[in-house]
């Protein structure tokens, strides 16, 4: 190349260089007339927003918690760009990298879950409406239904015995639910003393007993009556008087009704009376362990001196009586009443073995 196309060619060079040094130095001079700053490429990005002109946040469910990301404490949940547009969307949850593109989401993208514009708005789990209360009829209803499943008996309440009387004897109903549950409670509680299965036997050996639970009788002096024969019984207690003890002697009766019937007897039953007892149905005080608390007394109180069959279930009652009486104590009279109806039960009912000392054989 010669030293005229050398000096042509830089001579042209020179030329476009001035010219881009001109433009260049117009376009800044443009852009600052503009908004008076020169562009910053990343501040000035601006957030997306929606067509309502609202600004689009990332919600989180009802049901779940933003997972916070403890490298750069960001929210985001999407793993595959710095910002979410939900078009349309109103929603009032808050954000917090409001009108910002999370620039670290890329990095983040492999340790939060992924929310998509899919994800709706769980509605609440309603809460469940809560059982009532059982009312006191519910409870008594259960209590008698354990009772009976338990000791395979009847057990009447309420108006279930309303217009019950007993040899010309009216009985009055409970109409108190409490004082109904009062009474099934004691009822349980005191049939747990016996034998378990000595009420099944009796009623399969055809006896079966109904217990008539009343608020009183037209008699107020009288606590329980026990209505028995060969095929039923029926033993009605007065909430008047001490369950335990009406029970008690009540219960005797309907247990003696099944002894006769398997054929015991207690024809020696009289010979343990002392000389100076005149007779059945004659009562003297003094003969009396209730009136004397003499140890040597041969009843245990004026009752038991009506006929033999109150006697032994007078004596009973004392056998049940959660303390026991010197009267009991061995080698009494009472003692030797007791053992007797003690041994003539062991002998007759099969769910009694001899060799188990039963709860009203422990005075003896």
């Amino acid at each position: 190349m010669n030293k005229k196309h050398l000096n042509k060619s830089s001579y042209f060079a020179r030329i476009l260089f001035a010219i881009s040094f001109v433009l260049l130095g117009y376009g800044f001079f443009l852009d600052y007339q503009e908004d008076h700053k020169f562009i910053d490429p990343i501040k000035d990005v601006v957030a997306p927003s929606d067509s309502n002109g609202s600004t689009v946040h990332i919600d989180t469910s009802d049901s779940e918690k933003p997972i916070e990301n403890k490298g750069d404490k960001t929210t985001s949940k999407d793993s595959n760009s710095a910002t979410n547009t939900n078009s349309g969307s109103n929603s009032t949850g808050k954000s917090n990298n409001t009108g910002k593109t999370n620039n670290n989401s890329n990095n983040n993208a492999n340790n939060n879950p992924v929310i998509t514009p899919d994800n709706k708005k769980q509605d609440p789990v309603p809460t469940p409406t809560p059982a009532p209360a059982p009312t006191i009829d519910d409870i008594n209803n259960q209590l008698r239904i354990e009772i009976q499943n338990t000791y395979d008996i009847n057990v009447r309440y309420g108006g279930e015995t309303a217009g019950y009387s007993v040899s010309g004897i009216a009985t009055y109903p409970i109409g108190d639910g409490n004082v109904v549950n009062n009474q099934l409670n004691q009822l349980k509680n005191t049939l747990n003393l016996y034998p378990r299965g000595l009420f099944r036997e009796i009623k399969n050996g055809g006896i079966p007993l109904t217990v008539m639970l009343v608020e009183r009788y037209a008699d107020n002096t009288i606590t329980g009556v026990t209505d028995s024969s060969y095929s039923n019984a029926i033993i009605s207690i007065s909430a008047a008087h001490d369950f335990g003890e009406s029970f008690y002697h009540e219960s005797y009766h309907y247990i003696e009704r099944y002894l006769f019937k398997k054929g015991a007897n207690f024809n020696s039953w009289d010979s343990l009376n002392p000389p100076e007892f005149a007779g059945w149905g004659i009562i003297d005080g003094n003969l009396s362990y209730s009136n004397t608390f003499s140890p040597s007394a041969p009843f245990v109180n004026n009752y038991a001196q009506t006929d033999a069959a109150e006697d032994r279930a007078s004596t009973f009652e004392y056998m049940m009586a959660p303390s026991k009486a010197s009267c009991l104590n061995n080698g009494n009279t009472v003692w030797r009443k007791a053992k007797l109806m003690a041994d003539t039960m062991d002998l007759v009912l099969s769910t009694i073995a001899p060799n188990v000392t039963e709860y009203w054989e422990r005075y003896l």
